[in-house]
């Protein structure tokens, strides 16, 4: 090697000439080979062709078109050998300083001058022999970067008005949103004009109607490529030296195509180049794209179903791509005069870009591209590699996934000299200084995915990021400022006990193993291992405390993106630190803060290293201070306690007054059980104001409680001690008094403070009259119903036992189980009145207690009148329909026909008697005896608003509030919470489990299921005595029931936690953290609530009177629905499905209590005349029918003769489309009555002699409905769904003239009517096996569903054909056969070929 250095400068300039030469020379016959060939090719580009041909006969050309290079890229490549400080760009050597170093006379001294020049020149090369040079390994830092250079970036978080984004090696930079596309600037500046312009204009706030919301074009983890527009002030200091900076350096970037792409060689664009592109306009067929080649000379078009992979991805909240919104598309090809270009942002696609052909200049290397390179040299520190002949590039240790490497042989075992291996770039700038390409083998990125394989650390909303399905569920928080966190794979704060050195990084830090997971790797800084006032200790891998193997606590400070790399800290303050995050605060927490600075209006405190908090100026004390300012200086420690956290505002409100920092009683942050409001507890409050009733006082986290009955004179300010009396939870009151008197019970407060007792009734009958309400107490129980003594009166009154409840089921038995003797009833209506036998009926119903209240109650069938809208209760059921009982003794008929939307054979499938309904009145006929009034109980005909006293969610709420009773249950609390469960046994329709957490609510004596729909993403790991992460459904704390989930869009960790111990007593702040509904959930919950925020939801389990549903827009979060409503009470089970998304409204958010959602109906598009004219109601309309007389599926009845598009041919049948929601089938028995002449080889060929082909619009005749799953036949009155159903058609021309009679025979058709003799133009199925005595046999279609099996031997008399069948029987294959006989035993039916044999040696049967 050292002599091959020390030749001759003469005898090397020859040897180099020579190689220059010979490479010259066979790229020159290359491109000859590759222009005669374009000319060889007719499809080439031939006026470029002979244009080329042209000049090069006229001329030298010494400029080529577009001022590229007019050397080949090998003779290139050895000019910049030869000339190390040619420069690229602008910023380097200008031409003239570069033409007068070339003119230097080459004497023995200049190659030593040369190599001198190349050791100064920023160490980017090796001075090796020519053909060996690679570049040294480059990681990147700020002090590195340059101006202009391109980068791989990932982006961290979405602002308001740009973008933070992740590069390699820990940096980070920011990009305004001038500068990420030039349609997006268009739209700033228009909004920017508008503001000026009106008062009404654009606010630029991040809504769903903002046409600048930054979340609506990127999401967090999306990979874009930047330039480096600007350099922090420091690094882009002339004179070199550093300018201290208190704030942290800021790199910024710019995104603008035109600035990324500007430098790519238009010749070097082919298929598999990615390129950033931002969208110019949406069109219907797709997207045009600005990408800024060529001075945007060059066009690009993005197809809709190219586009829509990604959408559906990555951003499935949106419908289509928005201007302005930047991609990074795939090239897929190229059009002939390379002006346009078509694109794809498919990710499986674009992940797997490669370029194949080289390139022509350096320049157009971008970020983000995929190649495949060489390994020229193994590091140390990583790795020099080279692609596409000679361009050299570099990986680091981590760009190579290779952190705990320790020597060159690590480096060189896993990456041998010559190895081709698939890198992607990360980095490239050319410069002066010199031309630097770093690339990266990190599995994600080499996937282009946002993040690496789960770890098990994350949190639900970050987890869809590493899988490779859709998660319908892209949380709208994730994106949410401040909660970047939320999407790494190991949260903020989280802290890591056991991380063990993998190695030492120089001086600079360690590179640890993360606990459970090699996903990804943690990375201290020196600066982190010891504390601020400590001096930094030096790292050796061989000894000291951070050598190589030990163990250590870290925690999470940082995430490097593109690296994997966790940020950790070692320092044992940050590591033990209890509030290092907001989510580690609560309201009623004692803290320990530092006085930062007093101002007028309150102190700021410091309670970490990186959380603060304020002190009101009115909780600076119990009493008011004169000189606070002197008692709260800067630097003194002070006890405090929080009294609010306010997440979304990132903020914290401390008190320090006495009364509450050192009170011991219970603390009260809301109006539920959970949160402290227990009935008959004492409390510490502070006085707000003074109203007439008492006082208004304040607890912790916002609430506030009523004072009643005060004993003492309450002044606003003062702290007081007080006793809970009563608690709303659902209108969010609390009423307390100032009497704390241990000695006295609360029942003896709330009798000395009940109300007066309303008027006593009169114990005359005369004075109850229908609708009026009444209250009473239980005397006796009947089975049926319970004997009432009214108050104020002797008079009995009956209560039915359908009458305690709107519902009806385990609820009403649930209901009827607690009413006893004794059993008061607050509010009952009496609906009817015996005078004869001195009796009373009365009801409990919620709807209609509320009728009366509101006057809605009609006492005589003479008040009734057309479209009224009334609520009554079945009385009894019928074959013809149902009669309904309203109060006053009015009852009415709802014939059959007007039950329901849907058909229904018997009225026992809707209703059941005492049940509660809601009636629209749909005609009266007078007569002496009384009106006769028919109503309807569709839920077209009905509108719960017109009854004007209750409320759709009523039925909702009525029958969960019955099912929790007031206060609810802590055990309900746990759902929508991950727990621990243990396996007990594995069954086939799902797992049987148990609890294993001890520090939930769930006893761990409950027993769990998980349903197969549930289990079946993690049914592997199902094994008995495994532990698992299961999110908790539904709870039923009676019979101590839990129904669990495996989902991992649920749950945010899927591994076996078979090895895991089980969570302990006193831990529940570990468990905690895994969480669903969290504060986030829940105020995500809330806002959707107080909103009326109408939200996706997913059916996860469905049971007899609930569904139990998740809501993918709301974190996930777990909700309820009811399956039935008041005039519907069918089984669920065949309405709703696991997984079927529905529409909901969420109505009701506690604590310990379920979440609940209202289900949006359909649109109601039944109007006043179609309620009284019911002559189409009940049918199903049909969506764009080929035929336009079509309007209902019910048209489409046999014998009719209409319109059918062909979808497809499969097999031996046609698809049919009859309608967008209506499909058919054309069978291929039904194309033709006699023997078919043609020539075919496969069933098109069948379809096709017939005049069948896909695309065409054929007419055919309705045979009849079957079930698209079991081929039956339906009744005409048989109610499904018409995607459900297959119409069955024909176009035999013999049944398309026969009347609708003769078309039963072909649906009649089977084995019991098929006679032996009869004749049939059959067809080939397909060949059955011979199996036991049994031979083979080829199966003939002879009709629908009719099949036949002809004996194989009896097909043929060749042994050629009885050996391979399948040659000469293929499918579609027509045959004309014979029935011989019908085995009806195993309902069988024997053929024989109808004539001789039908197969010869020499041909196929066709």
């Amino acid at each position: 090697m050292a002599g091959t250095r020390e030749k001759p400068a003469a005898k090397a300039g020859t040897e180099k000439k020579q190689r220059t030469d010979k490479k010259a020379g066979a790229e020159k016959k290359h491109r000859t080979d590759k222009k005669t060939g374009a000319e060889k090719n007719p499809s080439a580009e031939k006026p470029r062709s002979e244009k080329k041909a042209a000049r090069s006969a006229s001329e030298t050309v010494d400029f080529p078109r577009g001022g590229a290079s007019g050397l080949t890229p090998l003779e290139f490549r050895e000019v910049s050998r030869q000339a190390e400080q040619e420069v690229l760009f602008s910023d380097g050597v200008t031409g003239d300083q570069s033409d007068k170093k070339r003119r230097l006379p080459e004497t023995a001294d200049a190659p030593k001058k040369h190599k001198k020049k190349s050791k100064k020149a920023a160490g980017s090369t090796v001075q090796l022999p020519e053909d060996e040079r690679v570049n040294l390994v480059e990681s990147l830092s700020l002090k590195k970067l340059s101006k202009g250079a391109l980068v791989l970036g990932c982006i961290a978080s979405i602002e308001e008005l740009g973008l933070r984004v992740s590069l390699p090696n820990g940096l980070l930079g920011t990009v305004p949103i001038t500068s990420i596309s030039p349609e997006l600037t268009a739209l700033v500046e228009k909004a920017a004009e508008a503001a000026d312009d009106s008062d009404d204009a654009m606010d630029v706030d991040g809504s769903d109607d903002d046409p600048l919301d930054l979340k609506t074009r990127f999401f967090i983890g999306q990979y874009v490529k930047c330039a480096i527009a600007d350099l922090p002030a420091d690094q882009s200091s002339a004179s070199g030296k550093k300018k201290k900076s208190k704030s942290a350096p800021r790199l910024e970037l710019t995104l603008i195509p035109e600035e990324i792409n500007g430098r790519i060689d238009p010749d070097d664009i082919c298929e598999g180049v990615i390129v950033t592109a931002s969208v110019k306009s949406v069109e219907d067929r797709g997207y045009v794209l600005t990408t800024g080649i060529s001075g945007n000379k060059i066009s690009a078009f993005l197809p809709t179903s190219e586009a829509q992979a990604w959408i559906d991805r990555w951003m499935p909240q949106v419908t289509e791509l928005k201007p302005g919104q930047l991609v990074e598309a795939a090239v897929t090809s190229v059009s002939d005069d390379r002006r346009s270009l078509r694109m794809t942002i498919d990710p499986a696609v674009v992940s797997q870009a490669t370029v194949k052909d080289t390139y022509k200049t350096m320049a157009s290397v971008q970020p983000g591209q995929l190649v495949s390179a060489t390994v020229m040299k193994a590091w140390d520190r990583g790795l020099s590699l080279r692609f596409m002949g000679f361009y050299d590039c570099s990986a680091d240790l981590n760009g190579l996934g290779m952190p705990a490497a320790r020597s060159k042989a690590d480096v060189e075992k896993k990456y041998p000299l010559g190895k081709v291996v698939p890198v992607r770039v990360l980095y490239v700038s050319l410069t002066a200084a010199g031309k630097v390409i770093i690339v990266s083998r990190m599995p994600h990125v080499l996937a282009f995915k946002p993040r690496p394989a789960l770890t098990g650390y994350e949190l639900p909303a970050a987890a869809h990021l590493a899988s490779d399905k859709a998660n319908s569920d892209i949380s709208a928080a994730a994106n949410e400022k401040g909660k970047i966190d939320k999407m790494w794979p190991i949260p903020y704060g989280t802290v890591l006990d056991d991380c063990i050195v993998l190695s030492v990084v120089g001086t600079i830090g360690l590179a640890l193993q993360v606990p459970a997971t090699k996903a990804v790797t943690a990375f201290a800084k020196v600066a982190q291992l010891a504390e601020e006032d400590e001096p930094a200790p030096k790292l050796n891998k061989y000894s000291g405390p951070f050598h190589v193997g030990t163990r250590h606590r870290a925690r999470v400070v940082g995430y490097d993106a593109i690296d994997a790399v966790v940020r950790v800290s070692l320092r044992p303050s940050m590591v033990n630190e209890k509030f290092l995050t907001i989510d580690d605060v609560y309201p009623g927490a004692a803290v320990n803060g530092t006085i930062k600075v007093f101002r007028e209006n309150g102190v700021e405190i410091t309670i970490s290293s990186t959380l603060h908090g304020f002190i009101h100026k009115q909780h600076l004390g119990d009493v008011a201070l004169k000189h606070p300012e002197l008692q709260f200086k800067a630097g003194k420690q002070i006890a405090c306690r929080v009294l609010k956290v306010l997440h979304e505002q990132r903020s914290i409100l401390l008190t320090t007054r006495k009364s509450l920092v050192q009170s011991k009683l219970p603390i009260v942050t809301g109006y539920t059980e959970a949160e402290g409001a227990v009935p008959g507890a004492i409390t510490q409050a502070v006085v707000d104001r003074v109203v007439d009733n008492g006082a208004i006082v304040n607890f912790y986290q916002g609430a506030h409680g009523l004072v009643v009955g005060g004993s003492k004179r309450l002044e606003p300010g003062k702290s007081i001690k007080c006793r809970i009396l009563t608690c709303d939870s659902e209108r969010r009151r609390i009423r307390v008094t100032d009497n704390v008197d241990e000695g006295v019970s609360l029942d003896e407060l709330l009798a000395k403070l009940a109300p007066a007792k309303p008027t006593e009734f009169s114990t005359d009958i005369s004075q109850v009259a229908p609708g009026q309400i009444v209250s009473g107490a239980v005397v006796r129980i009947r089975s049926e119903s319970a004997m009432l003594t009214l108050d104020g009166s002797k008079l009995c009154a009956v209560l039915p036992t359908g009458h305690y409840s709107d519902h009806r089921g385990a609820i009403a038995d649930k209901i009827a189980a607690r009413v006893g003797v004794n059993t008061r009833f607050e509010e009952l209506v009496v609906v009817s009145i015996n005078a004869e036998r001195g009796r009373v009926m009365v009801s409990a119903k919620p709807a209609l207690v509320k009728a009366a209240k509101a006057g809605r109650i009609v006492t005589s069938s003479r008040e009734v009148t057309t479209g009224m809208t009334l609520i009554g209760w079945v009385k009894k059921l019928a074959t013809f329909g149902a009669f309904i009982s309203f109060p006053g003794s009015v009852s009415a008929l709802a014939p059959l026909e007007l039950l329901s939307d849907r058909y229904v054979s018997a009225p026992e499938d809707l209703l059941q008697p005492d049940q509660t309904v809601i009636a629209y009145v749909s005609s009266v006929e007078e007569s002496a005896d009384g009106n006769k009034i028919r109503v309807s109980l569709k839920r077209s005909a009905v509108d719960i608003s017109a009854t004007q006293c209750i409320d759709p969610a009523d039925f909702l709420l009525g029958y969960f509030g019955e099912l929790e009773g007031a206060a609810g249950e802590p055990v309900l609390g746990e759902i929508g919470r991950q727990t621990t469960v243990k396996v007990k046994q594995k069954l086939p329709y799902g797992v049987v489990v148990t609890p294993a957490d001890e520090s939930a609510a769930i006893s761990v004596e409950a027993s769990g299921f998980i349903t197969a729909e549930q289990a079946k993403d993690r049914i592997d790991e199902c094994k008995e005595g495994a532990l698992l992460t299961a999110c908790v459904l539904d709870v039923d704390p009676e019979k101590a029931i839990v129904d669990y989930s495996l989902r991992s869009a649920l749950v945010s960790g899927s591994a076996n936690l078979s090895a895991a111990t089980p969570a302990k007593k006193g831990k529940a702040s570990k468990r905690s953290k895994t969480a669903t509904n969290g504060d986030i959930s829940q105020k995500v919950l809330t806002d959707a609530l107080h909103k009326k925020q109408e939200t996706p939801v997913v059916v996860e389990v469905v049971k007899e009177d609930y569904l139990v549903l998740s809501m993918p827009a709301l974190d996930n979060a777990i909700a309820f629905a009811m399956t039935k409503t008041y005039n519907d009470r069918s089984k669920p089970f065949m309405r709703f499905k696991v997984g079927q998304r529905l529409s909901g409204t969420p109505v009701r958010i506690e604590n310990n209590k379920r979440t609940l959602v209202l289900l949006q109906s359909e649109p109601d598009t039944a109007s006043a005349a179609t309620k009284k004219n019911d002559a189409t109601a009940g049918k199903r309309p049909v969506k764009e029918p080929v035929d336009s007389a079509i309007s209902f599926f019910e048209d489409y009845q046999p014998g009719l003769v209409t319109q059918a598009k062909v979808k497809s041919i499969k097999g031996t049948q046609a698809n049919l489309d009859l309608a967008a929601n209506v499909k058919g089938r054309l069978h291929i028995t039904e194309l033709v009555d006699g023997p078919l002449d043609a020539v075919v080889k496969s069933p098109v060929d069948v379809f096709a002699a017939a005049g069948v082909r896909v695309g065409d619009t054929i007419e055919v005749k309705i045979l009849g409905w079957h079930d698209a799953k079991v081929y039956k036949f339906l009744p005409i009155t048989h109610r499904t769904s018409p995607l459900k159903t297959v119409i069955e058609t024909t176009i035999r021309p013999s049944k398309m003239a026969a009347s609708a009679e003769a078309d039963d025979e072909a649906k009649l058709m089977s084995w019991k009517n098929v006679k032996p003799g009869r004749v049939f133009n059959g067809f080939v199925k397909g060949i059955q096996e011979s199996s036991g005595s049994e031979g083979a046999a080829v199966l003939i279609s002879l009709g629908l569903s009719l099949i036949g099996q002809l004996p194989l031997l009896a097909a043929t008399n060749s042994y050629e054909v009885a050996s391979h069948p399948a040659r000469y029987f293929f499918p579609g294959a027509p045959i004309e056969v014979e029935v011989s006989s019908v085995d009806k035993k195993h309902r069988v039916v024997h053929l024989v070929p109808h004539g001789p044999y039908i197969a010869g040696v020499d041909r196929s049967i066709a």
